[in-house]
Parts: C-alpha cells; sequence; structure tokens
C-alpha cells in the first residue's frame, strides 16, 4: 500500500527553474494528501497518471512536460530550504 503523495519532475523545456548559470533546468513537485488513506500499487499508478494530466492543464503546460516520478526520488532531489 501506498500513501497518496504524487510526485513529478517537470521538464527542463517548461522554463520554471533555472541552474547557478541562468539555465533551464528541470524541478519538482508533489501533491500530498495527508490523512488520505493508503492506495493499492494499481489505484496509486492509475490516480498518479490521471493527477499529472490535471496538473498539467492546472500549469498550462504541455503534459508531456510532467513526468511521473517516485516518492523515493522526489525525497532525494528536492531540497526543502
Amino acid at each position: 500500500m501506498l500513501e497518496p503523495r504524487f510526485c513529478y519532475r517537470i521538464s527542463a523545456k517548461a522554463g520554471m527553474a533555472h541552474d547557478g548559470k541562468g539555465n533551464d533546468a528541470s524541478c519538482f513537485t508533489q501533491m500530498n494528501f495527508e490523512g488520505g488513506k493508503a492506495l493499492s500499487e494499481d489505484d496509486y499508478n492509475s490516480l498518479h497518471e490521471k493527477l499529472k494530466i490535471s496538473l498539467s492543464n492546472q500549469l498550462d503546460l504541455p503534459v508531456e512536460y510532467l513526468e511521473c516520478i517516485s516518492q523515493q526520488e522526489y525525497d532525494e532531489n528536492h531540497d526543502d530550504d
């Protein structure tokens, strides 16, 4: 069972983040439904993909600029500072 936290990498092509030299860089985001019930892997994967489409619409980005990633990958690449 997986907690309802859905993580994504946003492509550098989106132009939403930049590295120290001003070049476009990828960035990360998540949707966290705290207190939500744990999901089976199939339900989690299905919802992860559906939410990617909603997120692309909300951010006004092509859906191909978003990539579903694991919670672990998000945690390894995201800095809370």
